[in-house]
């Protein structure tokens, strides 16, 4: 039924946690005034290890409890007080500062990570957001996945927080709280359920389990940043669990005939991802351009006349006879680019839209068409389409991006506005494994 402070604490306020969770907070205090603390008050060093993903954010948290305290100090009753900002809804609080009512997880989160300590929502909306400080509030979001884990390698986990910061400040040095928030959370629309989950693992419930899509196989192009840029930033990728290597190419002549092969047997999501090199002299990683595209696969529904040709052979459920579609994917598809600015092109959904998702034809499928042979993705259904991939993919300048016309994803620059054509270095195709599917197997 929680201990004497939890008691004390339930005999003068109504509190929003249940008797366990007190019982929870007091065990976890004791734990942090073990690792340091002033005359049962926590100080800098008492939550530190508690925290070896985000070491800066514990230090930036201390802090920002401190300066919610009456006293300065942070005791029991202080702390308490203090996580009820962080772990429930606005609805459920009792004890804590009403001016905080109006902000989410996310922008708790980000206030603690920049160290602001202002209280009035109007203060905070103006306080000013630089490009290196957004990127670190990026940067420690992403160490959520490392939970209760030393990072070692900070350099990929730089560059994933700067590709999504180059998209939110767009050229700008600083952004208003308000502003970098708000773009933020166009870019990453799961950031606040994944700070909900943080926030509950570190001091509730250490068996919750969130985390990352594990790759069976390693990749040139995929880390683990880029899997949870991903994962906050679509309702589909967000139930992954497993990403399975399909395929993984430096660039041949040959590879549309693999790829091919891939694209008509398969029965899950595919990941296609391309790196892409403007200069061969480009040896910075910040300078290479990485994009792709997810492409949903709805086994119940097939538009692609070869798929539909190998799973009904005698054309039982289809006729021969009908129009020659090459088209596949579903509405849960869209485009990305991961550098130099992390972006996504979500499918739209309006009566114009020609669902033209991706694009595979080969000269082997033998079809009496005047379509182009090779990959594609987006478009307007009449050979334009956003990404081109020739059948010929090894120095073909007619490999490009078209930026103009496309009716099937929503428009935007995939890489600088500059870019026509494609001089590719790196392909890798990745299979999908949701949940679901794993727990059938």
């Amino acid at each position: 039924m929680g201990g004497s402070k939890s008691k004390s604490i339930k005999k003068h306020a109504n509190v929003a946690f249940t008797d366990y969770e007190l019982e929870v907070f007091e065990v976890y205090f004791e734990l942090l005034k073990c690792h340091d603390s002033i005359n049962g008050f926590l100080t800098q060093k008492s939550m530190l290890p508690e925290f070896p993903e985000n070491p800066d954010f514990s230090v930036n948290l201390y802090n920002w409890m401190r300066e919610r305290c009456k006293n300065q100090q942070i005791d029991y009753t202080n702390f308490v007080i203090t996580l009820e900002l962080l772990l429930k809804e606005q609805q459920e609080y009792y004890l804590s500062d009403y001016k905080f009512r109006v902000l989410e997880k996310f922008e708790l989160f980000a206030l603690i990570s920049l160290g602001c300590l202002e209280n009035q929502k109007e203060s905070i909306n103006r306080f000013s957001v630089s490009y290196s400080q957004g990127s670190l509030v990026i940067k420690e979001l992403l160490n959520m996945y490392y939970y209760n884990k030393q990072i070692r390698n900070s350099q990929r986990n730089d560059l994933a927080a700067r590709s999504v910061a180059n998209s939110i400040f767009e050229q700008k040095s600083t952004l208003p709280f308000n502003q970098f928030i708000g773009k933020a959370k166009q870019q990453l629309i799961y950031a606040n359920n994944l700070c909900k989950q943080y926030f509950t693992k570190k001091f509730i419930n250490p068996h919750l389990k969130y985390g990352i899509p594990k790759l069976t196989s390693s990749s040139f192009i995929l880390n683990d940043q880029f899997l949870a840029l991903l994962q906050m930033s679509s309702p589909d990728f967000n139930r992954i669990t497993e990403l399975d290597r399909k395929f993984k190419s430096s660039v041949t002549k040959d590879d549309l005939e693999q790829i091919t092969e891939i694209i008509m047997y398969s029965d899950q999501p595919l990941l296609f991802l391309f790196r892409n090199r403007e200069d061969e002299s480009q040896n910075d990683s910040f300078q290479q351009q990485i994009f792709g595209a997810y492409i949903s696969i709805d086994e119940t529904i097939e538009t692609h006349f070869i798929r539909k040709r190998l799973k009904d052979p005698m054309g039982i459920l289809y006729n021969p006879k009908d129009q020659i579609s090459l088209y596949f994917g579903d509405e849960k598809s869209f485009l990305f680019s991961f550098l130099p600015k992390y972006q996504l092109f979500m499918s739209t959904f309006d009566i114009n839209s020609k669902q033209c998702f991706a694009y595979i034809n080969n000269r082997a499928f033998n079809l009496q068409t005047q379509q182009p042979y090779g990959l594609g993705f987006g478009g307007d259904g009449k050979g334009n389409f956003r990404i081109w991939i020739d059948e010929k993919i090894q120095g073909n300048a007619t490999n490009r991006i078209n930026n103009q016309c496309d009716q099937t994803y929503e428009m935007g620059y995939l890489l600088e506005p500059h870019v026509e054509f494609l001089n590719l270095s790196q392909i890798e195709i990745w299979g999908v494994n949701h949940e679901r599917k794993q727990q059938k197997k």
